[in-house]
């Protein structure tokens, strides 16, 4: 029999996200030293990969249980279970770590080939201890195995294969995993093995909470590094206003909601998350420059469009999570959302384009508003977010 799953996350889960956040502002870092569109794709797929990884262990945790749980110490599947969790943190780490003084499509082989193989192998071993542990839910686990190797075996070839056709199986190996998982076959599985959607909602919402965070933490050690000449405290309080507001948007329209009923629904919602991670850890690289600019990259104002406009597709994408879910009142939020989002793109093109401009004021500017439109978003929102 499966193990009841409470509708909190565990303790062994949180950890588990807090460290995963460690790899991903990793990208952000990255990003920042090759600021340009190459390094934005390559730094996306890559950190596809690692959400992917993230997101199969979310779903585990849903459907087995907890292998971590202190009742079942000394027993040997849970305890092999625990050291392919470790492995696969270990996978993660070095898929952030591989190839990162060259962010360009021609990294895509090679070692960071072999890196990926060995994190969705991970993932593979996880599933296959999993049907093991727990039999009435091989099935599942059996086909995460084998999307997994499907998986793996792709990228090794890319790790063999000269360029492009590294990058390119690279990539297909990305595609493969995604449609396997979350294809067609995505509704029976769904049917037959559902998830405890409040514990899928909670654990999302705390990853999305530890990823906010962060992003203003890494604005705060950033203006503690040697480089940095002044910082203003001003400046950090905008930063900081931002983050929260953002946060106080998803919990409100999203983590405060019901998950999607369908699995079509339930699959795009996932999507957004997806994407709202890569754009967060993007759009940080545009907060970091704002506290603490770096005198040896002449960014230009373009800087201003990835911090505001950043931040204003981050709600754009909440407004289609909440438009996802459905629930009562979901085509006016998303639409409150929708002008939230215009605003401030508007103010990061402004900021960008304006002659002469002051970028610093625009990213300003966005903090003010946005807390003020959220203010107004929330009056006017007349049904209470609950969740089923």
């Amino acid at each position: 029999m499966s193990l009841p799953i409470s509708s909190q996350p565990s303790r062994s889960e949180l950890f588990y996200d807090l460290v995963l956040i460690g790899a991903f502002l990793s990208f952000g870092v990255d990003f920042g030293k090759s600021p340009d569109w190459e390094a934005g794709i390559v730094l996306a797929l890559k950190l596809t990969l690692i959400m992917w990884a993230w997101e199969q262990t979310a779903l585990f945790f849903n459907r087995f249980g907890d292998p971590f749980a202190a009742r079942l110490s000394g027993t040997l599947l849970p305890t092999a279970l625990r050291f392919a969790f470790l492995l696969q943190l270990v996978a993660v780490v070095a898929v952030s770590l591989l190839e990162t003084s060259q962010t360009k499509l021609s990294a895509l082989n090679g070692p960071l080939g072999y890196g990926a193989a060995a994190l969705v192998l991970s993932v593979g071993v996880i599933y296959e201890l999993g049907a093991r542990w727990q039999p009435e839910l091989a099935a599942i686990a059996h086909e995460r195995r084998n999307a997994s190797i499907v998986g793996a075996i792709l990228f090794v070839a890319s790790g063999l294969s000269p360029q492009p056709w590294g990058a390119a199986l690279w990539i297909l190996a990305i595609v493969a995993i995604f449609v396997m998982n979350f294809g067609p076959s995505m509704p029976a599985i769904l049917e037959r093995f559902p998830l405890q959607r409040e514990h899928l909602s909670e654990r999302l919402g705390l990853f999305v909470l530890i990823l906010i965070g962060d992003v203003f933490v890494k604005t705060v050690v950033t203006v503690h590094e040697d480089s940095v000449e002044e910082a203003h405290l001003l400046q950090l309080a905008f930063v900081a206003a931002i983050s929260w507001t953002l946060w106080t948007i998803y919990d409100r329209e999203v983590m405060s909601r019901p998950t999607p009923a369908s699995a079509p629904l339930l699959r795009a919602w996932m999507l957004w998350h997806y994407l709202f991670a890569i754009v967060l850890l993007i759009c940080s690289v545009g907060l970091v420059w704002y506290i603490a600019p770096n005198a040896k990259y002449q960014l230009g104002d373009w800087i201003a469009m990835v911090a505001s406009g950043g931040v204003g597709v981050a709600v754009a994408l909440i407004a289609m999570m909440r438009l996802t879910a459905g629930a009562p009142g979901a085509r006016a939020a998303a639409a409150r959302l929708g002008l939230i989002a215009a605003v401030a793109i508007v103010i990061g093109l402004l900021a960008w384009l304006a002659t002469p401009s002051d970028w610093r004021v625009g990213v300003g500017t966005l903090a003010v508003a946005i807390v003020a439109l959220n203010h107004w978003a929330f009056r006017n929102d007349p049904r209470p977010a609950s969740v089923d």
